[in-house]
Parts: structure tokens; C-alpha cells; sequence
């Protein structure tokens, strides 16, 4: 009987603090919409990239050579236990100036996964991949010239070897406009690479032919083996090494664990606010709870009764998050924002149970932990102590003000009554600080990328080679160029080591005559938080060998990760012959003739386009990280500052008895709030801002490029007054709670 009673006060509670509660479920709604939005497009990344290098073959690593091996060689090595397969290319730029990678059709390693038509079967036709076709709009059934032949395009796909389309592994950036692979019959590529042999001193020729085989290992047999047998290599790679392979889900990992941690502290925050609420509801109903305990109600009918709407409440903010996460508007855009960079198939769409469970069952688990917590406490008193509603006596009410006006230390008295919801409002908006700042950082970086390798490139031509002539060519500036890797926060990259003369026209850096010290880039010192006199590790993969150097100086070049040593002590400790180089510099384009054999050409508007690719990649994420900081720090707000208003219902009330305005009452008991959230906000602003900061360098540790998270001076005003902003909005919907309370509210607290 009792329990058809209360259950009868739930809708009028709703109806009477409709916008409370909108303002609850909105919080964990978005909340939980943005960890589903992450964490699970994060997921079918993950799991649709290892399916896919799965069912096609995904090499275990790949090497590559001066000269094509022997057949002796690779029948030895096939006896050993090892599938191995050639996939030699040769990079052929078409008249756009984009960049095409030729190869033949896999057979057995990296199979091609055909998206649209098919692979290609006879002479004139060509598979072209598929993030290439999209950025110059190629369907299946298109023509394309290539060195004055055409081709049908008879197919799009991609392959698991370059799920990050990047034409060399220290390219910071993929840029699909400017570089794509494609597929022929062994008899078309024999064809192409003859042509290209040939015809060295004409137009349209890229690189020269590269000789690389892929492997996969069997029967026990390491990579080490494959290394011993193969000593003659120019670059050795294993899968995990390789930045092409399983990019995609490398670059998600970080994603679904930010994502389930950015969650976990929301739903704390989604705690802490509610005990806030409830404490402040409970307070507010003590003396109707202990007149039900008189009346004989049991204290278990009343938990039921109080844990109910909250736990209803968040049960439907929970799913409804987890529906809008999944659906257009946010899983499929985070998604497509994959799809838009790097080149994987369009998965099967999945939906992980462990994902449905937390979004929900985790927010109303939380609900009714905290009310049972916080509920059970306060029920446990006499019924006589609920109808008096007793309540502790704070220290802080017995502080002597001295001096200074009426309105000044009443306004002190209140925000030291309301120093606990005061501290909510701090947590609240330090949360919603670190998603915005998770959101505005990702733009600033990605911006400051764009900019600053714009600014520190003075070449308008790299030409990296493998047969250069000893005698430099007139307007061109000779150096050696070796890559080797770091491996930090879990993610192996790659450096590249740049010897350069000394009074290098193209580079800033000027190191000494050292081959135990260099010169870094900017890039390169920002992305580790490296100063003159670190260390610096350095390993060479293919073999092995392991180098320290001390960090000299820092000079401004941020394009990939770079450092820089003197070109004579960089040859001495390669074991390279006196007057070695393999890339060529110049402020104009230089001539080909036979005797040089460019691996490939990359060009001051390439560094240009590839650093733009970040800001468009990451605009999604940016615009839900934002959008979704602001609603959560607007409901933070109404709610507490509805609670504290609430509270002080029956001082507003007798304060409107002795003759106070409308706008004195606001003054009074809102101009606490309102220095507590200005000084939340210079607080929270700055350290957000290097907390974010700290967190960054692990958020983005696959990735090749500098760490410049520098804000504009401008930006911080600007987040101050936007979080003003929507404290004064929340404060004008709330004003009219102030006007709505009557001086009879005096006489509904009497004893």
C-alpha cells in the first residue's frame, strides 16, 4: 500500500524539477555518448584490421636489396620455413604530379582486398587503391595514362601493407592526392620497369625500381634467421615495426583506453554531482521521511522509493548515450574519418558487448551505489531527528568577519555554507576543462604542425637516391641521409639521421665535428622532451646496432622527426666512402640523366599538403570532444547552482520579508557563485591546459610529428569568457527560481 503511495510522487517530482533532472540525463547521455562514440568506433578498427591482415596474408616483415636475390637464395630461404614473395615497385609520377607505386599482383603475402570490379587479368588494365581513387574521384571503368600508355582501372582495393598509404616510412603524414599504389599483371610490370629503365632521362619517371620481398615466417623460424641469411639489405622491417601495417588500429589502441578513462572519470564526476543532489533532496524532505517513520513506513520502502529516479534516470541517459553513439552522429563520423585517411576496407560494423554493458548498466550501478550511500547514511537517524531535521553545525558558520559591507560578508558567510557544492562546481568544470582541452589541443597541434613545417622547410627539392654521381650537380647541395628508430610510450618510429655540410643553404643547424653528438629538430626535441646534453638511443633495425649520441643543440626544422650531424663524421661512422650521398637538395628542379636513379622526389607543396591532411583528419573528433565539453559543463552548472539556490530557499524568502529587491537577492546569494566559477575558471583554464599537455605525448605517441601545443595568447581570455558565458546563461535560467520563491516559504520551515 505504502509503496503504490510513494510511487505516486515520482511523476510529480519529475514535473516539479523537470529541468534538474533533463539536465542529469543530458550529462550522462553525452558523457556516455562520447566513450561509446570513441571507444567503439576505436573497437571495430581494431578488430576489422586484424580480421583483415588476417584473411590477406599480412607479411611478418620485409626486406629490401641492392640487387633482385639469386633463385638460389630464394629457394634456400624457402626451405628454411619462410613464404617468401617479391614486391618490387617502381613509382612513376602521372601528370597531376601525384605519385603512383606500380607492383605486380600478389599471389601468396599481402593480398589485395578488392572493395569495387576486380583484380587485373591482362595488359592495359590496372587495380588502383582505393584512398587514391577517392581524392582524384577514379571509378572502375575509368582510363588512366600512364608514360603514354592507357589502362582501364578494372578495380579499387587496398592491401594490408599499406594500411597507412605513405610512399616513404618517415613520412609524417599520409596525403592520398599525392601518392597511391596500383596493381598489374607480372607481364604489364615487367613491361613498366623496362620502360622505365629505359627511359631515365625522360619525363614522367618517379624512382627507380625497388627491390623488396616480403616474408612470412613458419615453423619456428625468426627474424634474426631471415637477417643472417639475407646480409646484402638496404632497409629490413619487421610487421611491427612497420608504420604502413595495421596503422588504423595502432592509431585506435590509444583511443579505446582514453576513451573507457575519459568515461570512468565523467561517471565519477556523474557521482560526486548526485550525492550532491541527493544529500540536498533528503535535507530538503527530512521532516515528511521522519513523519512516514512515524507512521510505521520501513526504512528499505523509502531507499526503494529514493534510489528509483535517479536510477531511472540514468539508466535511460546511459542508452540513450549508447544510442547516439552508435549511431550517425557519433560512432559513423569517427569512423569515416578513418576511412577518409588511411586505407582499409569498410568494415562489418560490430558492436562489442562489453561496450553495451558499460553504457548501460554502468551509470545507473553508480546511481544506486551513491543513493544507497548517501541515502542510507541519513535514514538512519531517529524519526524525531528527521522532523526536526537536525542537521551538524559547520565550523565555518562561527568565523568573525571584521569590518567591510554588509553585502561582502554576507556573500562570504554563503559560499562557506556552500563550500561543498562550491568544490563540485570545481570538479565539474575542471572534467569538462580536460574534454575541451582534449578537443581544442588536437587542433592546435594539428594546426601547428601545418604551420611550423611550412615555416622551418627552405629546399623546394629533396631528391633521395640510390646511384648518385660523385660530382654534385650545379645547384644542388649533397647529403647522407640514414633512418634509424626510437622506441618510446610502446610505438617504434622513425628518425631520420641527416648529414649535411657546414654551412648547409637548406638547414638551420650547424653541428660540430662529432659522430657522438648531433644537432635535433624541433620536431624531434618536443615530441620526447629532449634538451641539450640528453641522450639520445638510435637503433638501426635491419642491423641491429644500437647508437647513443648527446644532444648539442636544437635548431628549427619540423618536418617528421629529424636530427643532424656533420657529413664527414656521419660517413665515418656508417662505413660510407669519402664523398657518399643519397639525397640532393635544391631551390629548383633538377635535370635527370643516366647516371642518377632517384628513389623518389619530395617537394616543399608535398611537406605543404601533407601537414594540412592533420587539421581535416581530426576535425570530427575536435568538433565532438568540444561540443561535448560544453553541455556537460553547462548541466554541471544548472544542477549545482540550482541546488545552491535551493538551499537557500528559506533565507531568500525571509530576506524578501525584510524588503531586499529582486536584483539585491541576486547579488547576495549568486555573487558567491559567480567568484567561485570566475576563480574555477583561472584555476581549471591553466591546469587543464598542462594537464592535457603532460597526457598528449602518449595520446599521440604513433605518430611522427613534434609536440607544439603553444596556444595563441588570445585563446585563454577567450575559454575564460566562454566560461562565463555559460555560467551566466545557466544563472539567467535559474534567476527565475529566485523570483519564485515567496516569503511563505518562512512559514513552511517552522517548527
Amino acid at each position: 500500500m505504502m509503496n503504490r503511495i510513494l510511487k505516486r510522487r515520482l511523476p510529480r517530482e519529475i514535473k516539479r524539477h523537470f529541468w534538474r533532472w533533463l539536465a542529469l540525463f543530458l550529462m550522462t547521455a553525452m558523457g556516455m555518448a562520447v566513450v561509446v562514440s570513441v571507444v567503439g568506433s576505436a573497437e571495430n578498427i581494431i578488430r576489422g584490421s586484424s580480421v583483415c591482415a588476417e584473411e590477406n596474408q599480412v607479411e611478418d616483415g620485409e626486406f629490401t636489396t641492392i640487387q633482385p636475390l639469386a633463385k638460389e637464395q630464394e629457394e634456400h630461404l624457402r626451405r628454411q620455413g619462410v613464404i617468401l614473395e617479391q614486391k618490387f615497385s617502381t613509382d612513376i609520377e602521372q601528370e597531376d604530379g601525384s605519385v603512383l607505386r606500380f607492383m605486380s599482383n600478389r599471389e601468396k603475402i599481402n593480398l589485395i582486398a578488392v572493395d569495387e570490379g576486380r583484380t587485373a587479368e591482362k595488359e592495359g588494365e590496372v587495380l588502383l587503391e582505393k584512398r587514391y581513387c577517392e581524392e582524384h574521384e577514379y571509378m572502375v571503368g575509368d582510363r588512366i595514362r600512364v608514360l603514354g600508355m592507357e589502362f582501364e582501372i578494372v578495380g579499387i582495393g587496398t592491401t594490408p601493407d599499406y594500411d597507412l598509404p605513405v610512399r616513404n616510412f618517415s613520412d609524417m603524414s599520409a596525403e592520398s592526392f599525392s601518392f597511391g599504389t596500383a596493381f598489374v599483371t607480372a607481364g604489364q610490370y615487367g613491361d613498366l620497369s623496362g620502360e622505365v629503365r629505359g627511359k631515365v632521362s625522360g619525363n614522367g619517371i618517379q624512382s627507380a625500381e625497388s627491390y623488396t620481398y616480403a616474408y612470412i615466417l613458419l615453423n619456428g623460424v625468426t627474424h634474426d634467421a631471415v637477417k643472417d641469411e639475407v646480409r646484402v639489405t638496404i632497409a629490413y622491417t619487421t610487421a611491427e615495426d612497420n608504420p604502413r601495417i595495421l596503422a588504423a588500429a595502432g592509431d585506435m589502441v590509444l583511443n579505446r583506453t582514453v576513451g573507457l578513462l575519459a568515461g570512468g572519470v565523467v561517471m565519477a564526476l556523474f557521482a560526486y554531482i548526485l550525492s550532491v543532489f541527493m544529500i540536498h533532496q533528503i535535507n530538503c524532505e527530512a521532516g515528511v521521511i521522519g513523519t512516514l517513520y512515524a507512521l510505521g513506513v520501513k526504512k528499505r520502502d523509502l531507499l526503494l522509493h529514493y534510489i528509483t529516479l535517479p536510477a531511472a534516470v540514468s539508466l535511460l541517459g546511459g542508452a540513450s548515450g549508447l544510442i547516439l553513439g552508435s549511431s550517425g552522429f557519433g560512432m559513423a563520423p569517427l569512423m569515416q574519418e578513418v576511412y577518409g585517411y588511411f586505407s582499409v576496407p569498410v568494415f562489418d560494423r560490430i558492436y562489442p558487448a562489453y561496450l553495451i554493458l558499460y553504457g548501460v548498466i554502468l551509470p545507473p550501478a553508480i546511481s544506486v551505489l551513491v543513493n544507497f550511500l548517501v541515502i542510507n547514511r541519513r535514514l538512519s537517524q531517529t524519526a524525531l531527528s528527521l522532523i526536526r531535521n537536525e542537521k551538524r553545525a559547520s565550523g565555518l558558520r562561527n568565523i568573525t568577519l571584521k569590518g567591510g559591507s554588509f553585502t561582502r560578508n554576507f556573500c562570504i558567510r554563503q559560499m562557506l555554507r556552500e563550500l561543498r557544492t562550491s568544490v563540485g562546481v570545481a570538479v565539474g568544470m575542471f572534467v569538462s576543462m580536460m574534454i575541451f582541452m582534449l578537443g581544442l589541443n588536437c587542433f592546435v597541434l594539428c594546426r601547428n604542425v601545418g604551420v611550423d613545417s611550412k615555416n622551418s622547410v627552405k629546399f623546394e627539392y629533396m631528391y633521395t637516391g640510390r646511384f648518385l654521381e660523385e660530382n654534385v650537380p650545379e645547384g644542388g647541395e649533397a647529403c647522407l641521409l640514414q633512418s634509424l628508430s626510437i622506441t618510446k610510450f610502446g610505438y617504434t618510429l622513425d628518425v631520420s639521421l641527416m648529414g649535411i655540410t657546414e654551412n648547409s643553404r637548406f638547414f638551420d643547424a650547424r653541428p660540430a665535428n662529432n659522430k657522438n653528438s648531433l644537432v635535433i629538430g624541433s620536431s624531434l626535441a618536443t615530441k620526447y622532451g629532449l634538451a641539450r646534453g640528453d641522450i639520445l638511443v638510435l637503433y638501426d633495425k635491419a642491423g641491429s646496432q644500437e647508437y647513443k649520441f648527446t644532444v648539442e643543440g636544437i635548431c628549427d626544422y619540423s618536418v617528421g622527426l629529424t636530427a643532424f650531424m656533420e657529413i664527414g663524421c656521419m660517413r665515418e661512422l656508417f662505413g660510407k666512402s669519402e664523398g657518399d650521398y643519397n639525397v640532393l637538395l635544391a631551390d629548383r628542379a633538377l635535370e635527370t640523366d643516366e647516371n642518377r636513379l632517384y628513389y623518389s622526389t619530395m617537394t616543399r607543396s608535398d611537406i605543404e599538403r601533407s601537414s594540412a591532411v592533420f587539421v581535416e583528419m581530426m576535425a570530427p573528433m575536435v568538433r565532438l570532444l568540444l561540443a561535448v565539453s560544453v553541455i556537460v559543463f553547462f548541466a554541471v552548472m544548472y544542477l549545482l547552482t540550482g541546488v545552491m539556490i535551493d538551499r537557500a530557499g528559506f533565507g531568500i524568502s525571509l530576506v524578501k520579508i525584510f524588503g531586499f529587491r529582486e536584483k539585491e537577492i541576486r547579488i547576495l546569494y549568486l555573487r558567491g557563485i559567480t567568484i567561485t566559477v570566475a576563480a574555477g575558471a583561472a584555476l581549471c583554464i591553466p591546469l587543464s591546459k598542462a594537464a592535457t599537455d603532460a597526457i598528449y605525448p602518449w595520446a599521440v605517441a604513433n605518430v611522427a610529428c613534434g609536440m607544439n601545443l603553444h596556444f595563441r595568447w588570445y585563446y585563454y581570455p577567450l575559454i575564460f569568457a566562454g566560461v562565463m558565458g555559460i555560467y551566466f546563461l545557466s544563472g539567467a535560467l535559474l534567476s527565475r527560481k529566485i523570483n519564485r520563491i515567496t516569503p511563505a516559504e518562512v512559514l513552511k520551515d517552522r517548527e
